[in-house]
């Protein structure tokens, strides 16, 4: 008797030995989890826009630069495992395809699109949490975003029924994807954290003050 996709809601029977159902599988692979979808450019924009908002508010503070370092030492681990798979020494290929990957968007991408990109992406996890199915989930999503800085990482096909081209992001194995997420983790985790606890207390603050407002007003004769 076929086994049921372990997807909650899913009626389809598992494929081969997965958990899931052959689309589940699919999007399990794609984007770290069975229910998760793609993070697009258009959702991540306002949390763009927080970060270069908080950055012109703080333009003299040295973060920046030691945000943009980091993800320079990202790069430099990066090309040091390319370098030694070029002199014959042995290494796990999933980490060579990550660190080919890194250098790539390195050599396409300025360094502080990678940086906001990646601080983008924790504040929003922190501001909508439920938009991440998983850890696993968020980390196919960080990488993915930060690679579709890049157009080396994309395709094009047509859509005949829409009329039009479309960008679909060439998929890497899971392993690689978790190779590439934990440097970029690393570097811009904490930091992206502490941004992220920063716009709570503006909230905070701009809500306690709308409330305040609104007390007032009703006090007045």
């Amino acid at each position: 008797m076929p086994r049921p996709c372990r997807t909650p809601g899913c009626q389809e029977a598992a494929h081969g030995y997965s958990l899931f159902c052959e689309n589940h599988k699919k999007t399990t692979r794609r984007h770290g989890a069975p229910t998760q979808q793609g993070v697009t450019v258009h959702e991540l924009k306002p949390y763009v826009a927080l970060v270069e908002a908080r950055k012109a508010k703080n333009s003299d503070s040295e973060a920046w630069a030691i945000l943009t370092a980091r993800w320079e030492a990202v790069l430099g681990h990066a090309q040091g495992v390319l370098q030694r798979h070029a002199e014959g020494r042995a290494g796990f290929r999933w980490e060579r395809l990550a660190a080919h990957h890194l250098v790539t968007i390195g050599r396409d991408v300025e360094p502080w699109s990678v940086v906001r990109t990646a601080l983008a992406m924790y504040l929003m996890q922190d501001q909508r949490p439920t938009r991440f199915a998983s850890d696993a989930a968020f980390d196919h999503q960080l990488v993915r975003r930060v690679r579709g800085l890049t157009d080396t990482n994309a395709g094009a096909y047509w859509d005949h029924q829409e009329k039009r081209s479309k960008r679909v992001y060439r998929d890497i194995p899971p392993r690689v994807i978790q190779a590439m997420a934990q440097p970029l983790k690393s570097a811009f985790g904490a930091p992206g954290l502490t941004l992220a606890a920063k716009e709570r207390e503006d909230i905070d603050k701009a809500n306690e003050e709308r409330r305040r407002l609104a007390a007032a007003l009703e006090g007045l004769a």
